[in-house]
């Protein structure tokens, strides 16, 4: 196919394609669960994970969260083992079922191995370097295809001059592949409270051929160590699994108004009783670097917490601004500009906070005090010592 013809092509799907509206009551809704990559293509490497192993099993648990609660449902896979599936044929499967929603599962890497954090694509020509050099990367799975220029008109996914192409992607399914985008995000920021990169553009040829709403998610970088070890998590892949299909059922419900199983996408997801109360000031000498006036300056911060007001409730907000996996003695020289530091143990993380406030507004300006040193940080809240969503905490103090 020509330049000039593969224009009118995407012309004509942008003019003449609608998007998904309401599923009709009793019409079966159809989702494609995507697992990337398999068999010879392994994709992104970790220390010791494949993303073809990882995107396989959080998809299959996706989709099972799906059949099992959404009756109205049915799940199409490209793939339910470690089997090479070519770009084509997924798109081919999708489009064949005429599927409502396609939703493809990847693992990030970077040659910056701090680089972490989830993200979530819908398709478009992006001008950010880094959204462009995402989507090469999953594109060139179908360099490992024989004769792969048949099949995608001479596209090259190393060539600038074929993402541009992309641009002209039909924007008949984009709002609703945004909406979809942002729902899985936020649950999936909720849930791993990893780094949110935001939901992004970029020319995917597999968002592009599918005519429906279609989504790709990075679920994390297996070229972090930390994050390796997340993804790899028997517990932590069930939570991301959980963490899209709470998106998806929210998307499910706001398009097609059939209401299915499962929490407000809105709250924090759901947490195990805490079994480690959370820590206040740990002033044991653990830490070579602590001295007798650092040991001083916490007992006086321990004090100061422990005759702080609480609501009767046992409602407290405090702010989350580091999760490692290593434990890390409060009197920490780095925590010393922090007020009331704490630490809790959850998903096989040490979890750090600071504040212990009464209401939503005072952790709020904790909250703005720190984020200039952590970025990433954000309110959370406790009942006694278990995590409930803020929106609970709120209404509780009310």
């Amino acid at each position: 196919m020509n330049s000039k013809l593969f224009f009118f092509v995407c012309l004509f799907i942008t003019f003449f394609a609608f998007p998904a509206n309401a599923q009709k009551d009793g019409k079966t809704f159809k989702v494609v669960i995507d697992a990337g990559h398999g068999g010879k293509d392994p994709g992104c490497l970790g220390t010791y994970s494949k993303e073809k192993d990882v995107a396989l099993d959080v998809a299959l648990k996706t989709g099972k969260l799906i059949s099992d609660n959404c009756p109205n449902v049915k799940v199409i896979y490209t793939r339910n083992t470690d089997v090479f599936v070519e770009l084509y044929n997924r798109a081919k499967i999708a489009n064949n079922n005429h599927a409502d929603l396609f939703i493809s599962f990847h693992c990030n890497a970077n040659d910056n191995h701090s680089a972490h954090g989830v993200e979530t694509y819908v398709m478009g020509l992006s001008k950010s370097a880094q959204n462009l050099a995402v989507a090469r990367a999953e594109n060139a799975a179908m360099l490992k295809e024989e004769g792969y220029k048949d099949h995608y008109a001479g596209f090259n996914p190393d060539s600038p001059e074929s993402a541009v192409m992309f641009s002209l992607y039909s924007s008949a399914y984009l709002n609703n592949s945004i909406l979809l985008a942002d729902k899985v995000q936020k649950n999936l920021v909720g849930t791993t409270h990893l780094l949110d990169r935001g939901v992004k553009q970029a020319p995917y040829w597999v968002l592009w051929s599918v005519s429906m709403p279609s989504i790709l998610i990075e679920m994390g970088f297996l070229s972090n160590p930390t994050e390796e070890k997340y993804l790899t998590d028997e517990q932590h892949k069930k939570d991301i699994a959980d963490a899209i299909y709470r998106g998806f059922a929210s998307y499910y419900t706001q398009v097609t108004g059939n209401r299915v199983v499962t929490t407000d996408q809105e709250e924090a997801p759901k947490t195990e009783p805490n079994p480690n109360k959370p820590v206040t000031y740990d002033n044991s000498n653990d830490n070579p670097s602590d001295n007798q006036s650092d040991k001083k300056e916490s007992d006086e911060k321990a004090a100061a917490i422990a005759n702080t007001p609480v609501n009767p409730d046992g409602v407290r907000f405090v702010v989350q601004f580091m999760a490692v996996p290593e434990q890390i003695p409060l009197t920490d020289k780095r925590f010393k500009s922090i007020p009331n530091v704490n630490r809790y143990y959850e998903g096989g993380l040490w979890k750090y906070t600071a504040g212990n406030e009464n209401n939503l507004q005072s952790a709020k300006q904790i909250l703005q005090e720190i984020k200039g040193k952590y970025p990433d940080a954000f309110v959370i809240a406790f009942k006694g010592e278990n995590k409930i969503p803020v929106s609970e905490a709120v209404k509780l103090v009310k």
